[in-house]
């Protein structure tokens, strides 16, 4: 009798598991059925009849990224941005990381190389004493030479860097990309298909037009109208930093310089601030040796009514926002930052640079992280530097922005649902955005608030850690570089 009461009992207690735990299996997967039905059912049985009709909000390198990606996959993709076709260059430095790589493996349509690849990160104490952090590889290219090179492949466009554009596939979508629109509203449809109208002011004709999407991206940066209007309180913040930058051609500096500089990303770290350099590709993308840039990057901390004077235009005396472009920088303001360079003194591989820069320019550092990333029923998404702005220690919103290009693909080809997108998209960048001020509270603040940014950046390194394992998938959190290569002196 006691081993039948014991069978008894266990089988019992299994039937009740049983009964409680299946209805509440089912019920989740009922409810991730429902959610991927309602999240997906309009797009991806629209997109089955017909090509979808969709616009991209800014022709950056995110809205760029999206728009080919959506193109790639047959759907009508138009963009919509407020500057020219031809911008005027600063020459930034954009760093490709594994999701980068992975966006250029899959889109990118053009045989010449465009990124100058770094080996090692090393510190520099002086001219004589190198550190050597670790080693690792990076695919660093400009600002231009990725943008024209986005260009080229999204609507054929010629310059100079690309003058023989590829040829569009049969499967390819259409492409438009068109220059001084600025969109000035957005609402739903009122025919009930679910649609977005969108009110746009051209800026060389000043006529106000309005057209239909099925899908809007917003990828319009980090002054996005279109996070403004759902997020108003989102708003870039200055984080109590600016960075002075520029750019010198290899062969305007010694050998020796150009030797400390050729395959390394160099930090010089002094107390609470810091210069970075590293090389991108020069004129028109060239990596020949010796008409490739040295690019330039020294953060100082800076109150307030510093940065108001350092801000002002040194032409016409309005104040800039967030970036004084080349050309525009003061010379005594320059002139006062060079002389502190000498005084503190930089170490003479950096001063010899900075001393050498004509066109310098400086960026304010401002940073953000929305809490939402998507809008009326996934038919208005966010992504790139209009989601969230990180600190551009890690070099990370290329990277963040390939990213995003991807997932917005898989959410348009049906492949995931609106809730895991936007999950996905929120915890992706959440994690770089903290891991970016953890990086910078160590460059430019004391070792305690460091400490602290660094401790919260960990937590929810195991957060992403504890997700990605329950749902039996890779980790979201992406360290640094994509493969590692031992530094060979040649």
């Amino acid at each position: 009798m006691g081993d039948y009461g014991d069978r008894a009992r266990s089988t019992v207690s299994h039937l009740t598991a049983f009964t409680v735990l299946l209805p509440i299996s089912c019920f989740y997967k009922v409810a991730k059925l429902q959610e991927r039905k309602v999240d997906m059912n309009s797009l991806k049985e629209l997109s089955a009849q017909r090509p979808l009709d969709i616009v991209v909000v800014g022709g950056s390198l995110a809205g760029l990224m999206c728009g080919i990606a959506l193109r790639h996959i047959g759907h009508k993709v138009t963009i919509i941005e407020e500057d020219e076709d031809e911008r005027q260059s600063h020459m930034a430095g954009v760093c490709l990381g594994p999701d980068a790589v992975e966006y250029v493996a899959t889109h990118d349509r053009l045989e010449k190389s465009f990124t100058h690849r770094s080996l090692r990160v090393q510190a520099l104490k002086s001219a004589q004493s190198v550190q050597i952090f670790f080693n690792a590889r990076r695919e660093i290219t400009s600002w231009d030479t990725y943008y024209f090179r986005l260009r080229a492949i999204f609507d054929q466009y010629t310059s100079s860097y690309y003058p023989s554009p590829p040829q569009p596939f049969d499967t390819d979508g259409r492409s438009l990309y068109l220059c001084h629109k600025e969109l000035i509203d957005l609402q739903k449809a009122k025919d009930g298909n679910g649609g977005m109208v969108l009110t746009v002011f051209d800026r060389q004709s000043k006529e106000v037009t309005q057209s239909k999407a099925d899908l809007v991206i917003g990828a319009d940066g980090p002054d996005s109208f279109i996070r403004s209007k759902y997020l108003p309180t989102v708003k870039r913040e200055y984080v109590g930093y600016i960075a002075w930058r520029g750019t010198v051609l290899e062969s305007e500096v010694s050998s020796s310089t150009r030797e400390i500089f050729k395959r390394s990303v160099t930090v010089h770290m002094m107390h609470r601030h810091h210069c970075i350099m590293y090389t991108i590709p020069g004129q028109n993308g060239s990596l020949e040796p010796g008409e490739r840039l040295l690019n330039f990057l020294w953060y100082t901390n800076e109150t307030s009514s510093s940065v108001d004077e350092i801000m002002t235009d040194g032409i016409d005396g309005h104040k800039h926002h967030n970036l004084v472009p080349s050309g525009r920088v003061r010379k005594d303001i320059w002139s006062r930052q060079l002389e502190r360079a000498r005084q503190e003194p930089l170490v003479e591989p950096f001063l010899e640079v900075m001393s050498k820069i004509q066109r310098p320019f400086i960026q304010v550092i401002t940073e953000f992280c929305s809490s939402k990333a998507s809008f009326e029923d996934g038919r208005v998404l966010l992504m790139g530097d209009a989601l969230s702005l990180f600190r551009p220690h890690t070099a990370f919103s290329g990277t963040q922005a390939a990213f995003h290009a991807l997932k917005v693909e898989e959410y348009v080809r049906g492949k995931i649902g609106l809730r895991e997108w936007e999950e996905k998209m929120l915890r992706y960048s959440r994690l770089h955005f903290l891991q970016s001020i953890w990086w910078g509270k160590f460059y430019q603040h004391h070792i305690v608030s460091a400490l602290v940014a660094g401790c919260h950046y960990w937590w929810h390194c195991g957060i992403d850690k504890l997700k990605s394992w329950w749902n039996g998938e890779a980790s979201l959190l992406r360290t640094g570089s994509y493969t590692v290569e031992e530094y060979l002196e040649s």
